[in-house]
């Protein structure tokens, strides 16, 4: 189920260029690096930039606040998280191939 987005936590652009690419991907490792190092009050814009070697002026051609920054790391995490965990998942046909599976592998359900 997809939701709308308010405005201002939308990326200003997205990056077309594998620079561009290589850019925002620093951007948001900074980011998790500076809540990593810290905690989320001292998360700016100002403290991510310097982290990732980039200015201010280049972070906000892609984010136009924090909020749309941390929304955007949370995101990607996010979409790989769950990348992750249908790569662990086998697909199941139906319901009832779901549940036997469970129950297989879970004895004191079964």
């Amino acid at each position: 189920m997809k939701t709308s987005v308010p405005q201002r936590l939308n990326p200003r652009k997205e990056p077309a260029q594998t620079r561009s690419r290589v850019t925002v991907d620093a951007i948001h490792t900074a980011t998790i690096q500076v809540l990593l190092a810290d905690e989320l009050t001292s998360l700016t814009t100002t403290r991510v930039a310097e982290r990732a070697g980039v200015s201010v002026g280049t972070l906000y051609q892609y984010f136009p606040n924090k909020e749309a920054l941390l929304y955007a790391v949370l995101l990607n995490h996010f979409e790989r998280l769950a990348e992750a965990l249908s790569a662990l998942t086998p697909p199941f046909p139906d319901c009832h191939s779901a549940s036997g599976q469970i129950s297989s592998s879970t004895p004191m359900l079964g």
